[in-house]
């Protein structure tokens, strides 16, 4: 059964960092999802369909780092919103993928929900 409220998949490489994120989006009512890289992410969206977002880490380790990532979903998942965290200030506008909002590290948690559209109606849930 799934829930009735949106989902988030949080990727990056650093746990503490990504359980930041989730308690962010978890206290403004989000369901959250964990993966550490790419690999990861791939089978934890292909596992929930209901993720609506996607918040990943520009610079993941392995094969495909975060910009690919958000590539790949944007063309698997058209529906999905992507936000691109990069502690990277030379990151290139050009690099991100079409749609993608791009979040500097380090955020403050208002920049993180304002980013994800999690509005005050959102957090009563």
């Amino acid at each position: 059964m799934t829930s009735s409220r949106p989902a988030a998949l949080i990727v990056d490489d650093q746990p503490f960092i990504g359980m930041v994120a989730s308690d962010i989006l978890t206290e403004s009512g989000f369901q959250t999802y964990h993966a550490y890289d790419a690999r990861d992410a791939a089978a934890v969206l292909d596992e929930h369909p209901e993720i609506e977002v996607v918040v990943t880490e520009a610079q993941l380790p392995g094969d495909v780092n975060g910009l690919e990532l958000c590539r790949q979903v944007s063309q698997l998942r058209p529906d999905v919103q992507l936000v691109l965290t990069s502690s990277d200030h030379d990151l290139q506008f050009t690099d991100v993928p079409e749609g993608a909002r791009v979040l500097h590290k380090p955020y403050a948690s208002g920049e993180l929900k304002d980013v994800v559209g999690a509005s005050d109606e959102l957090e009563q849930v």
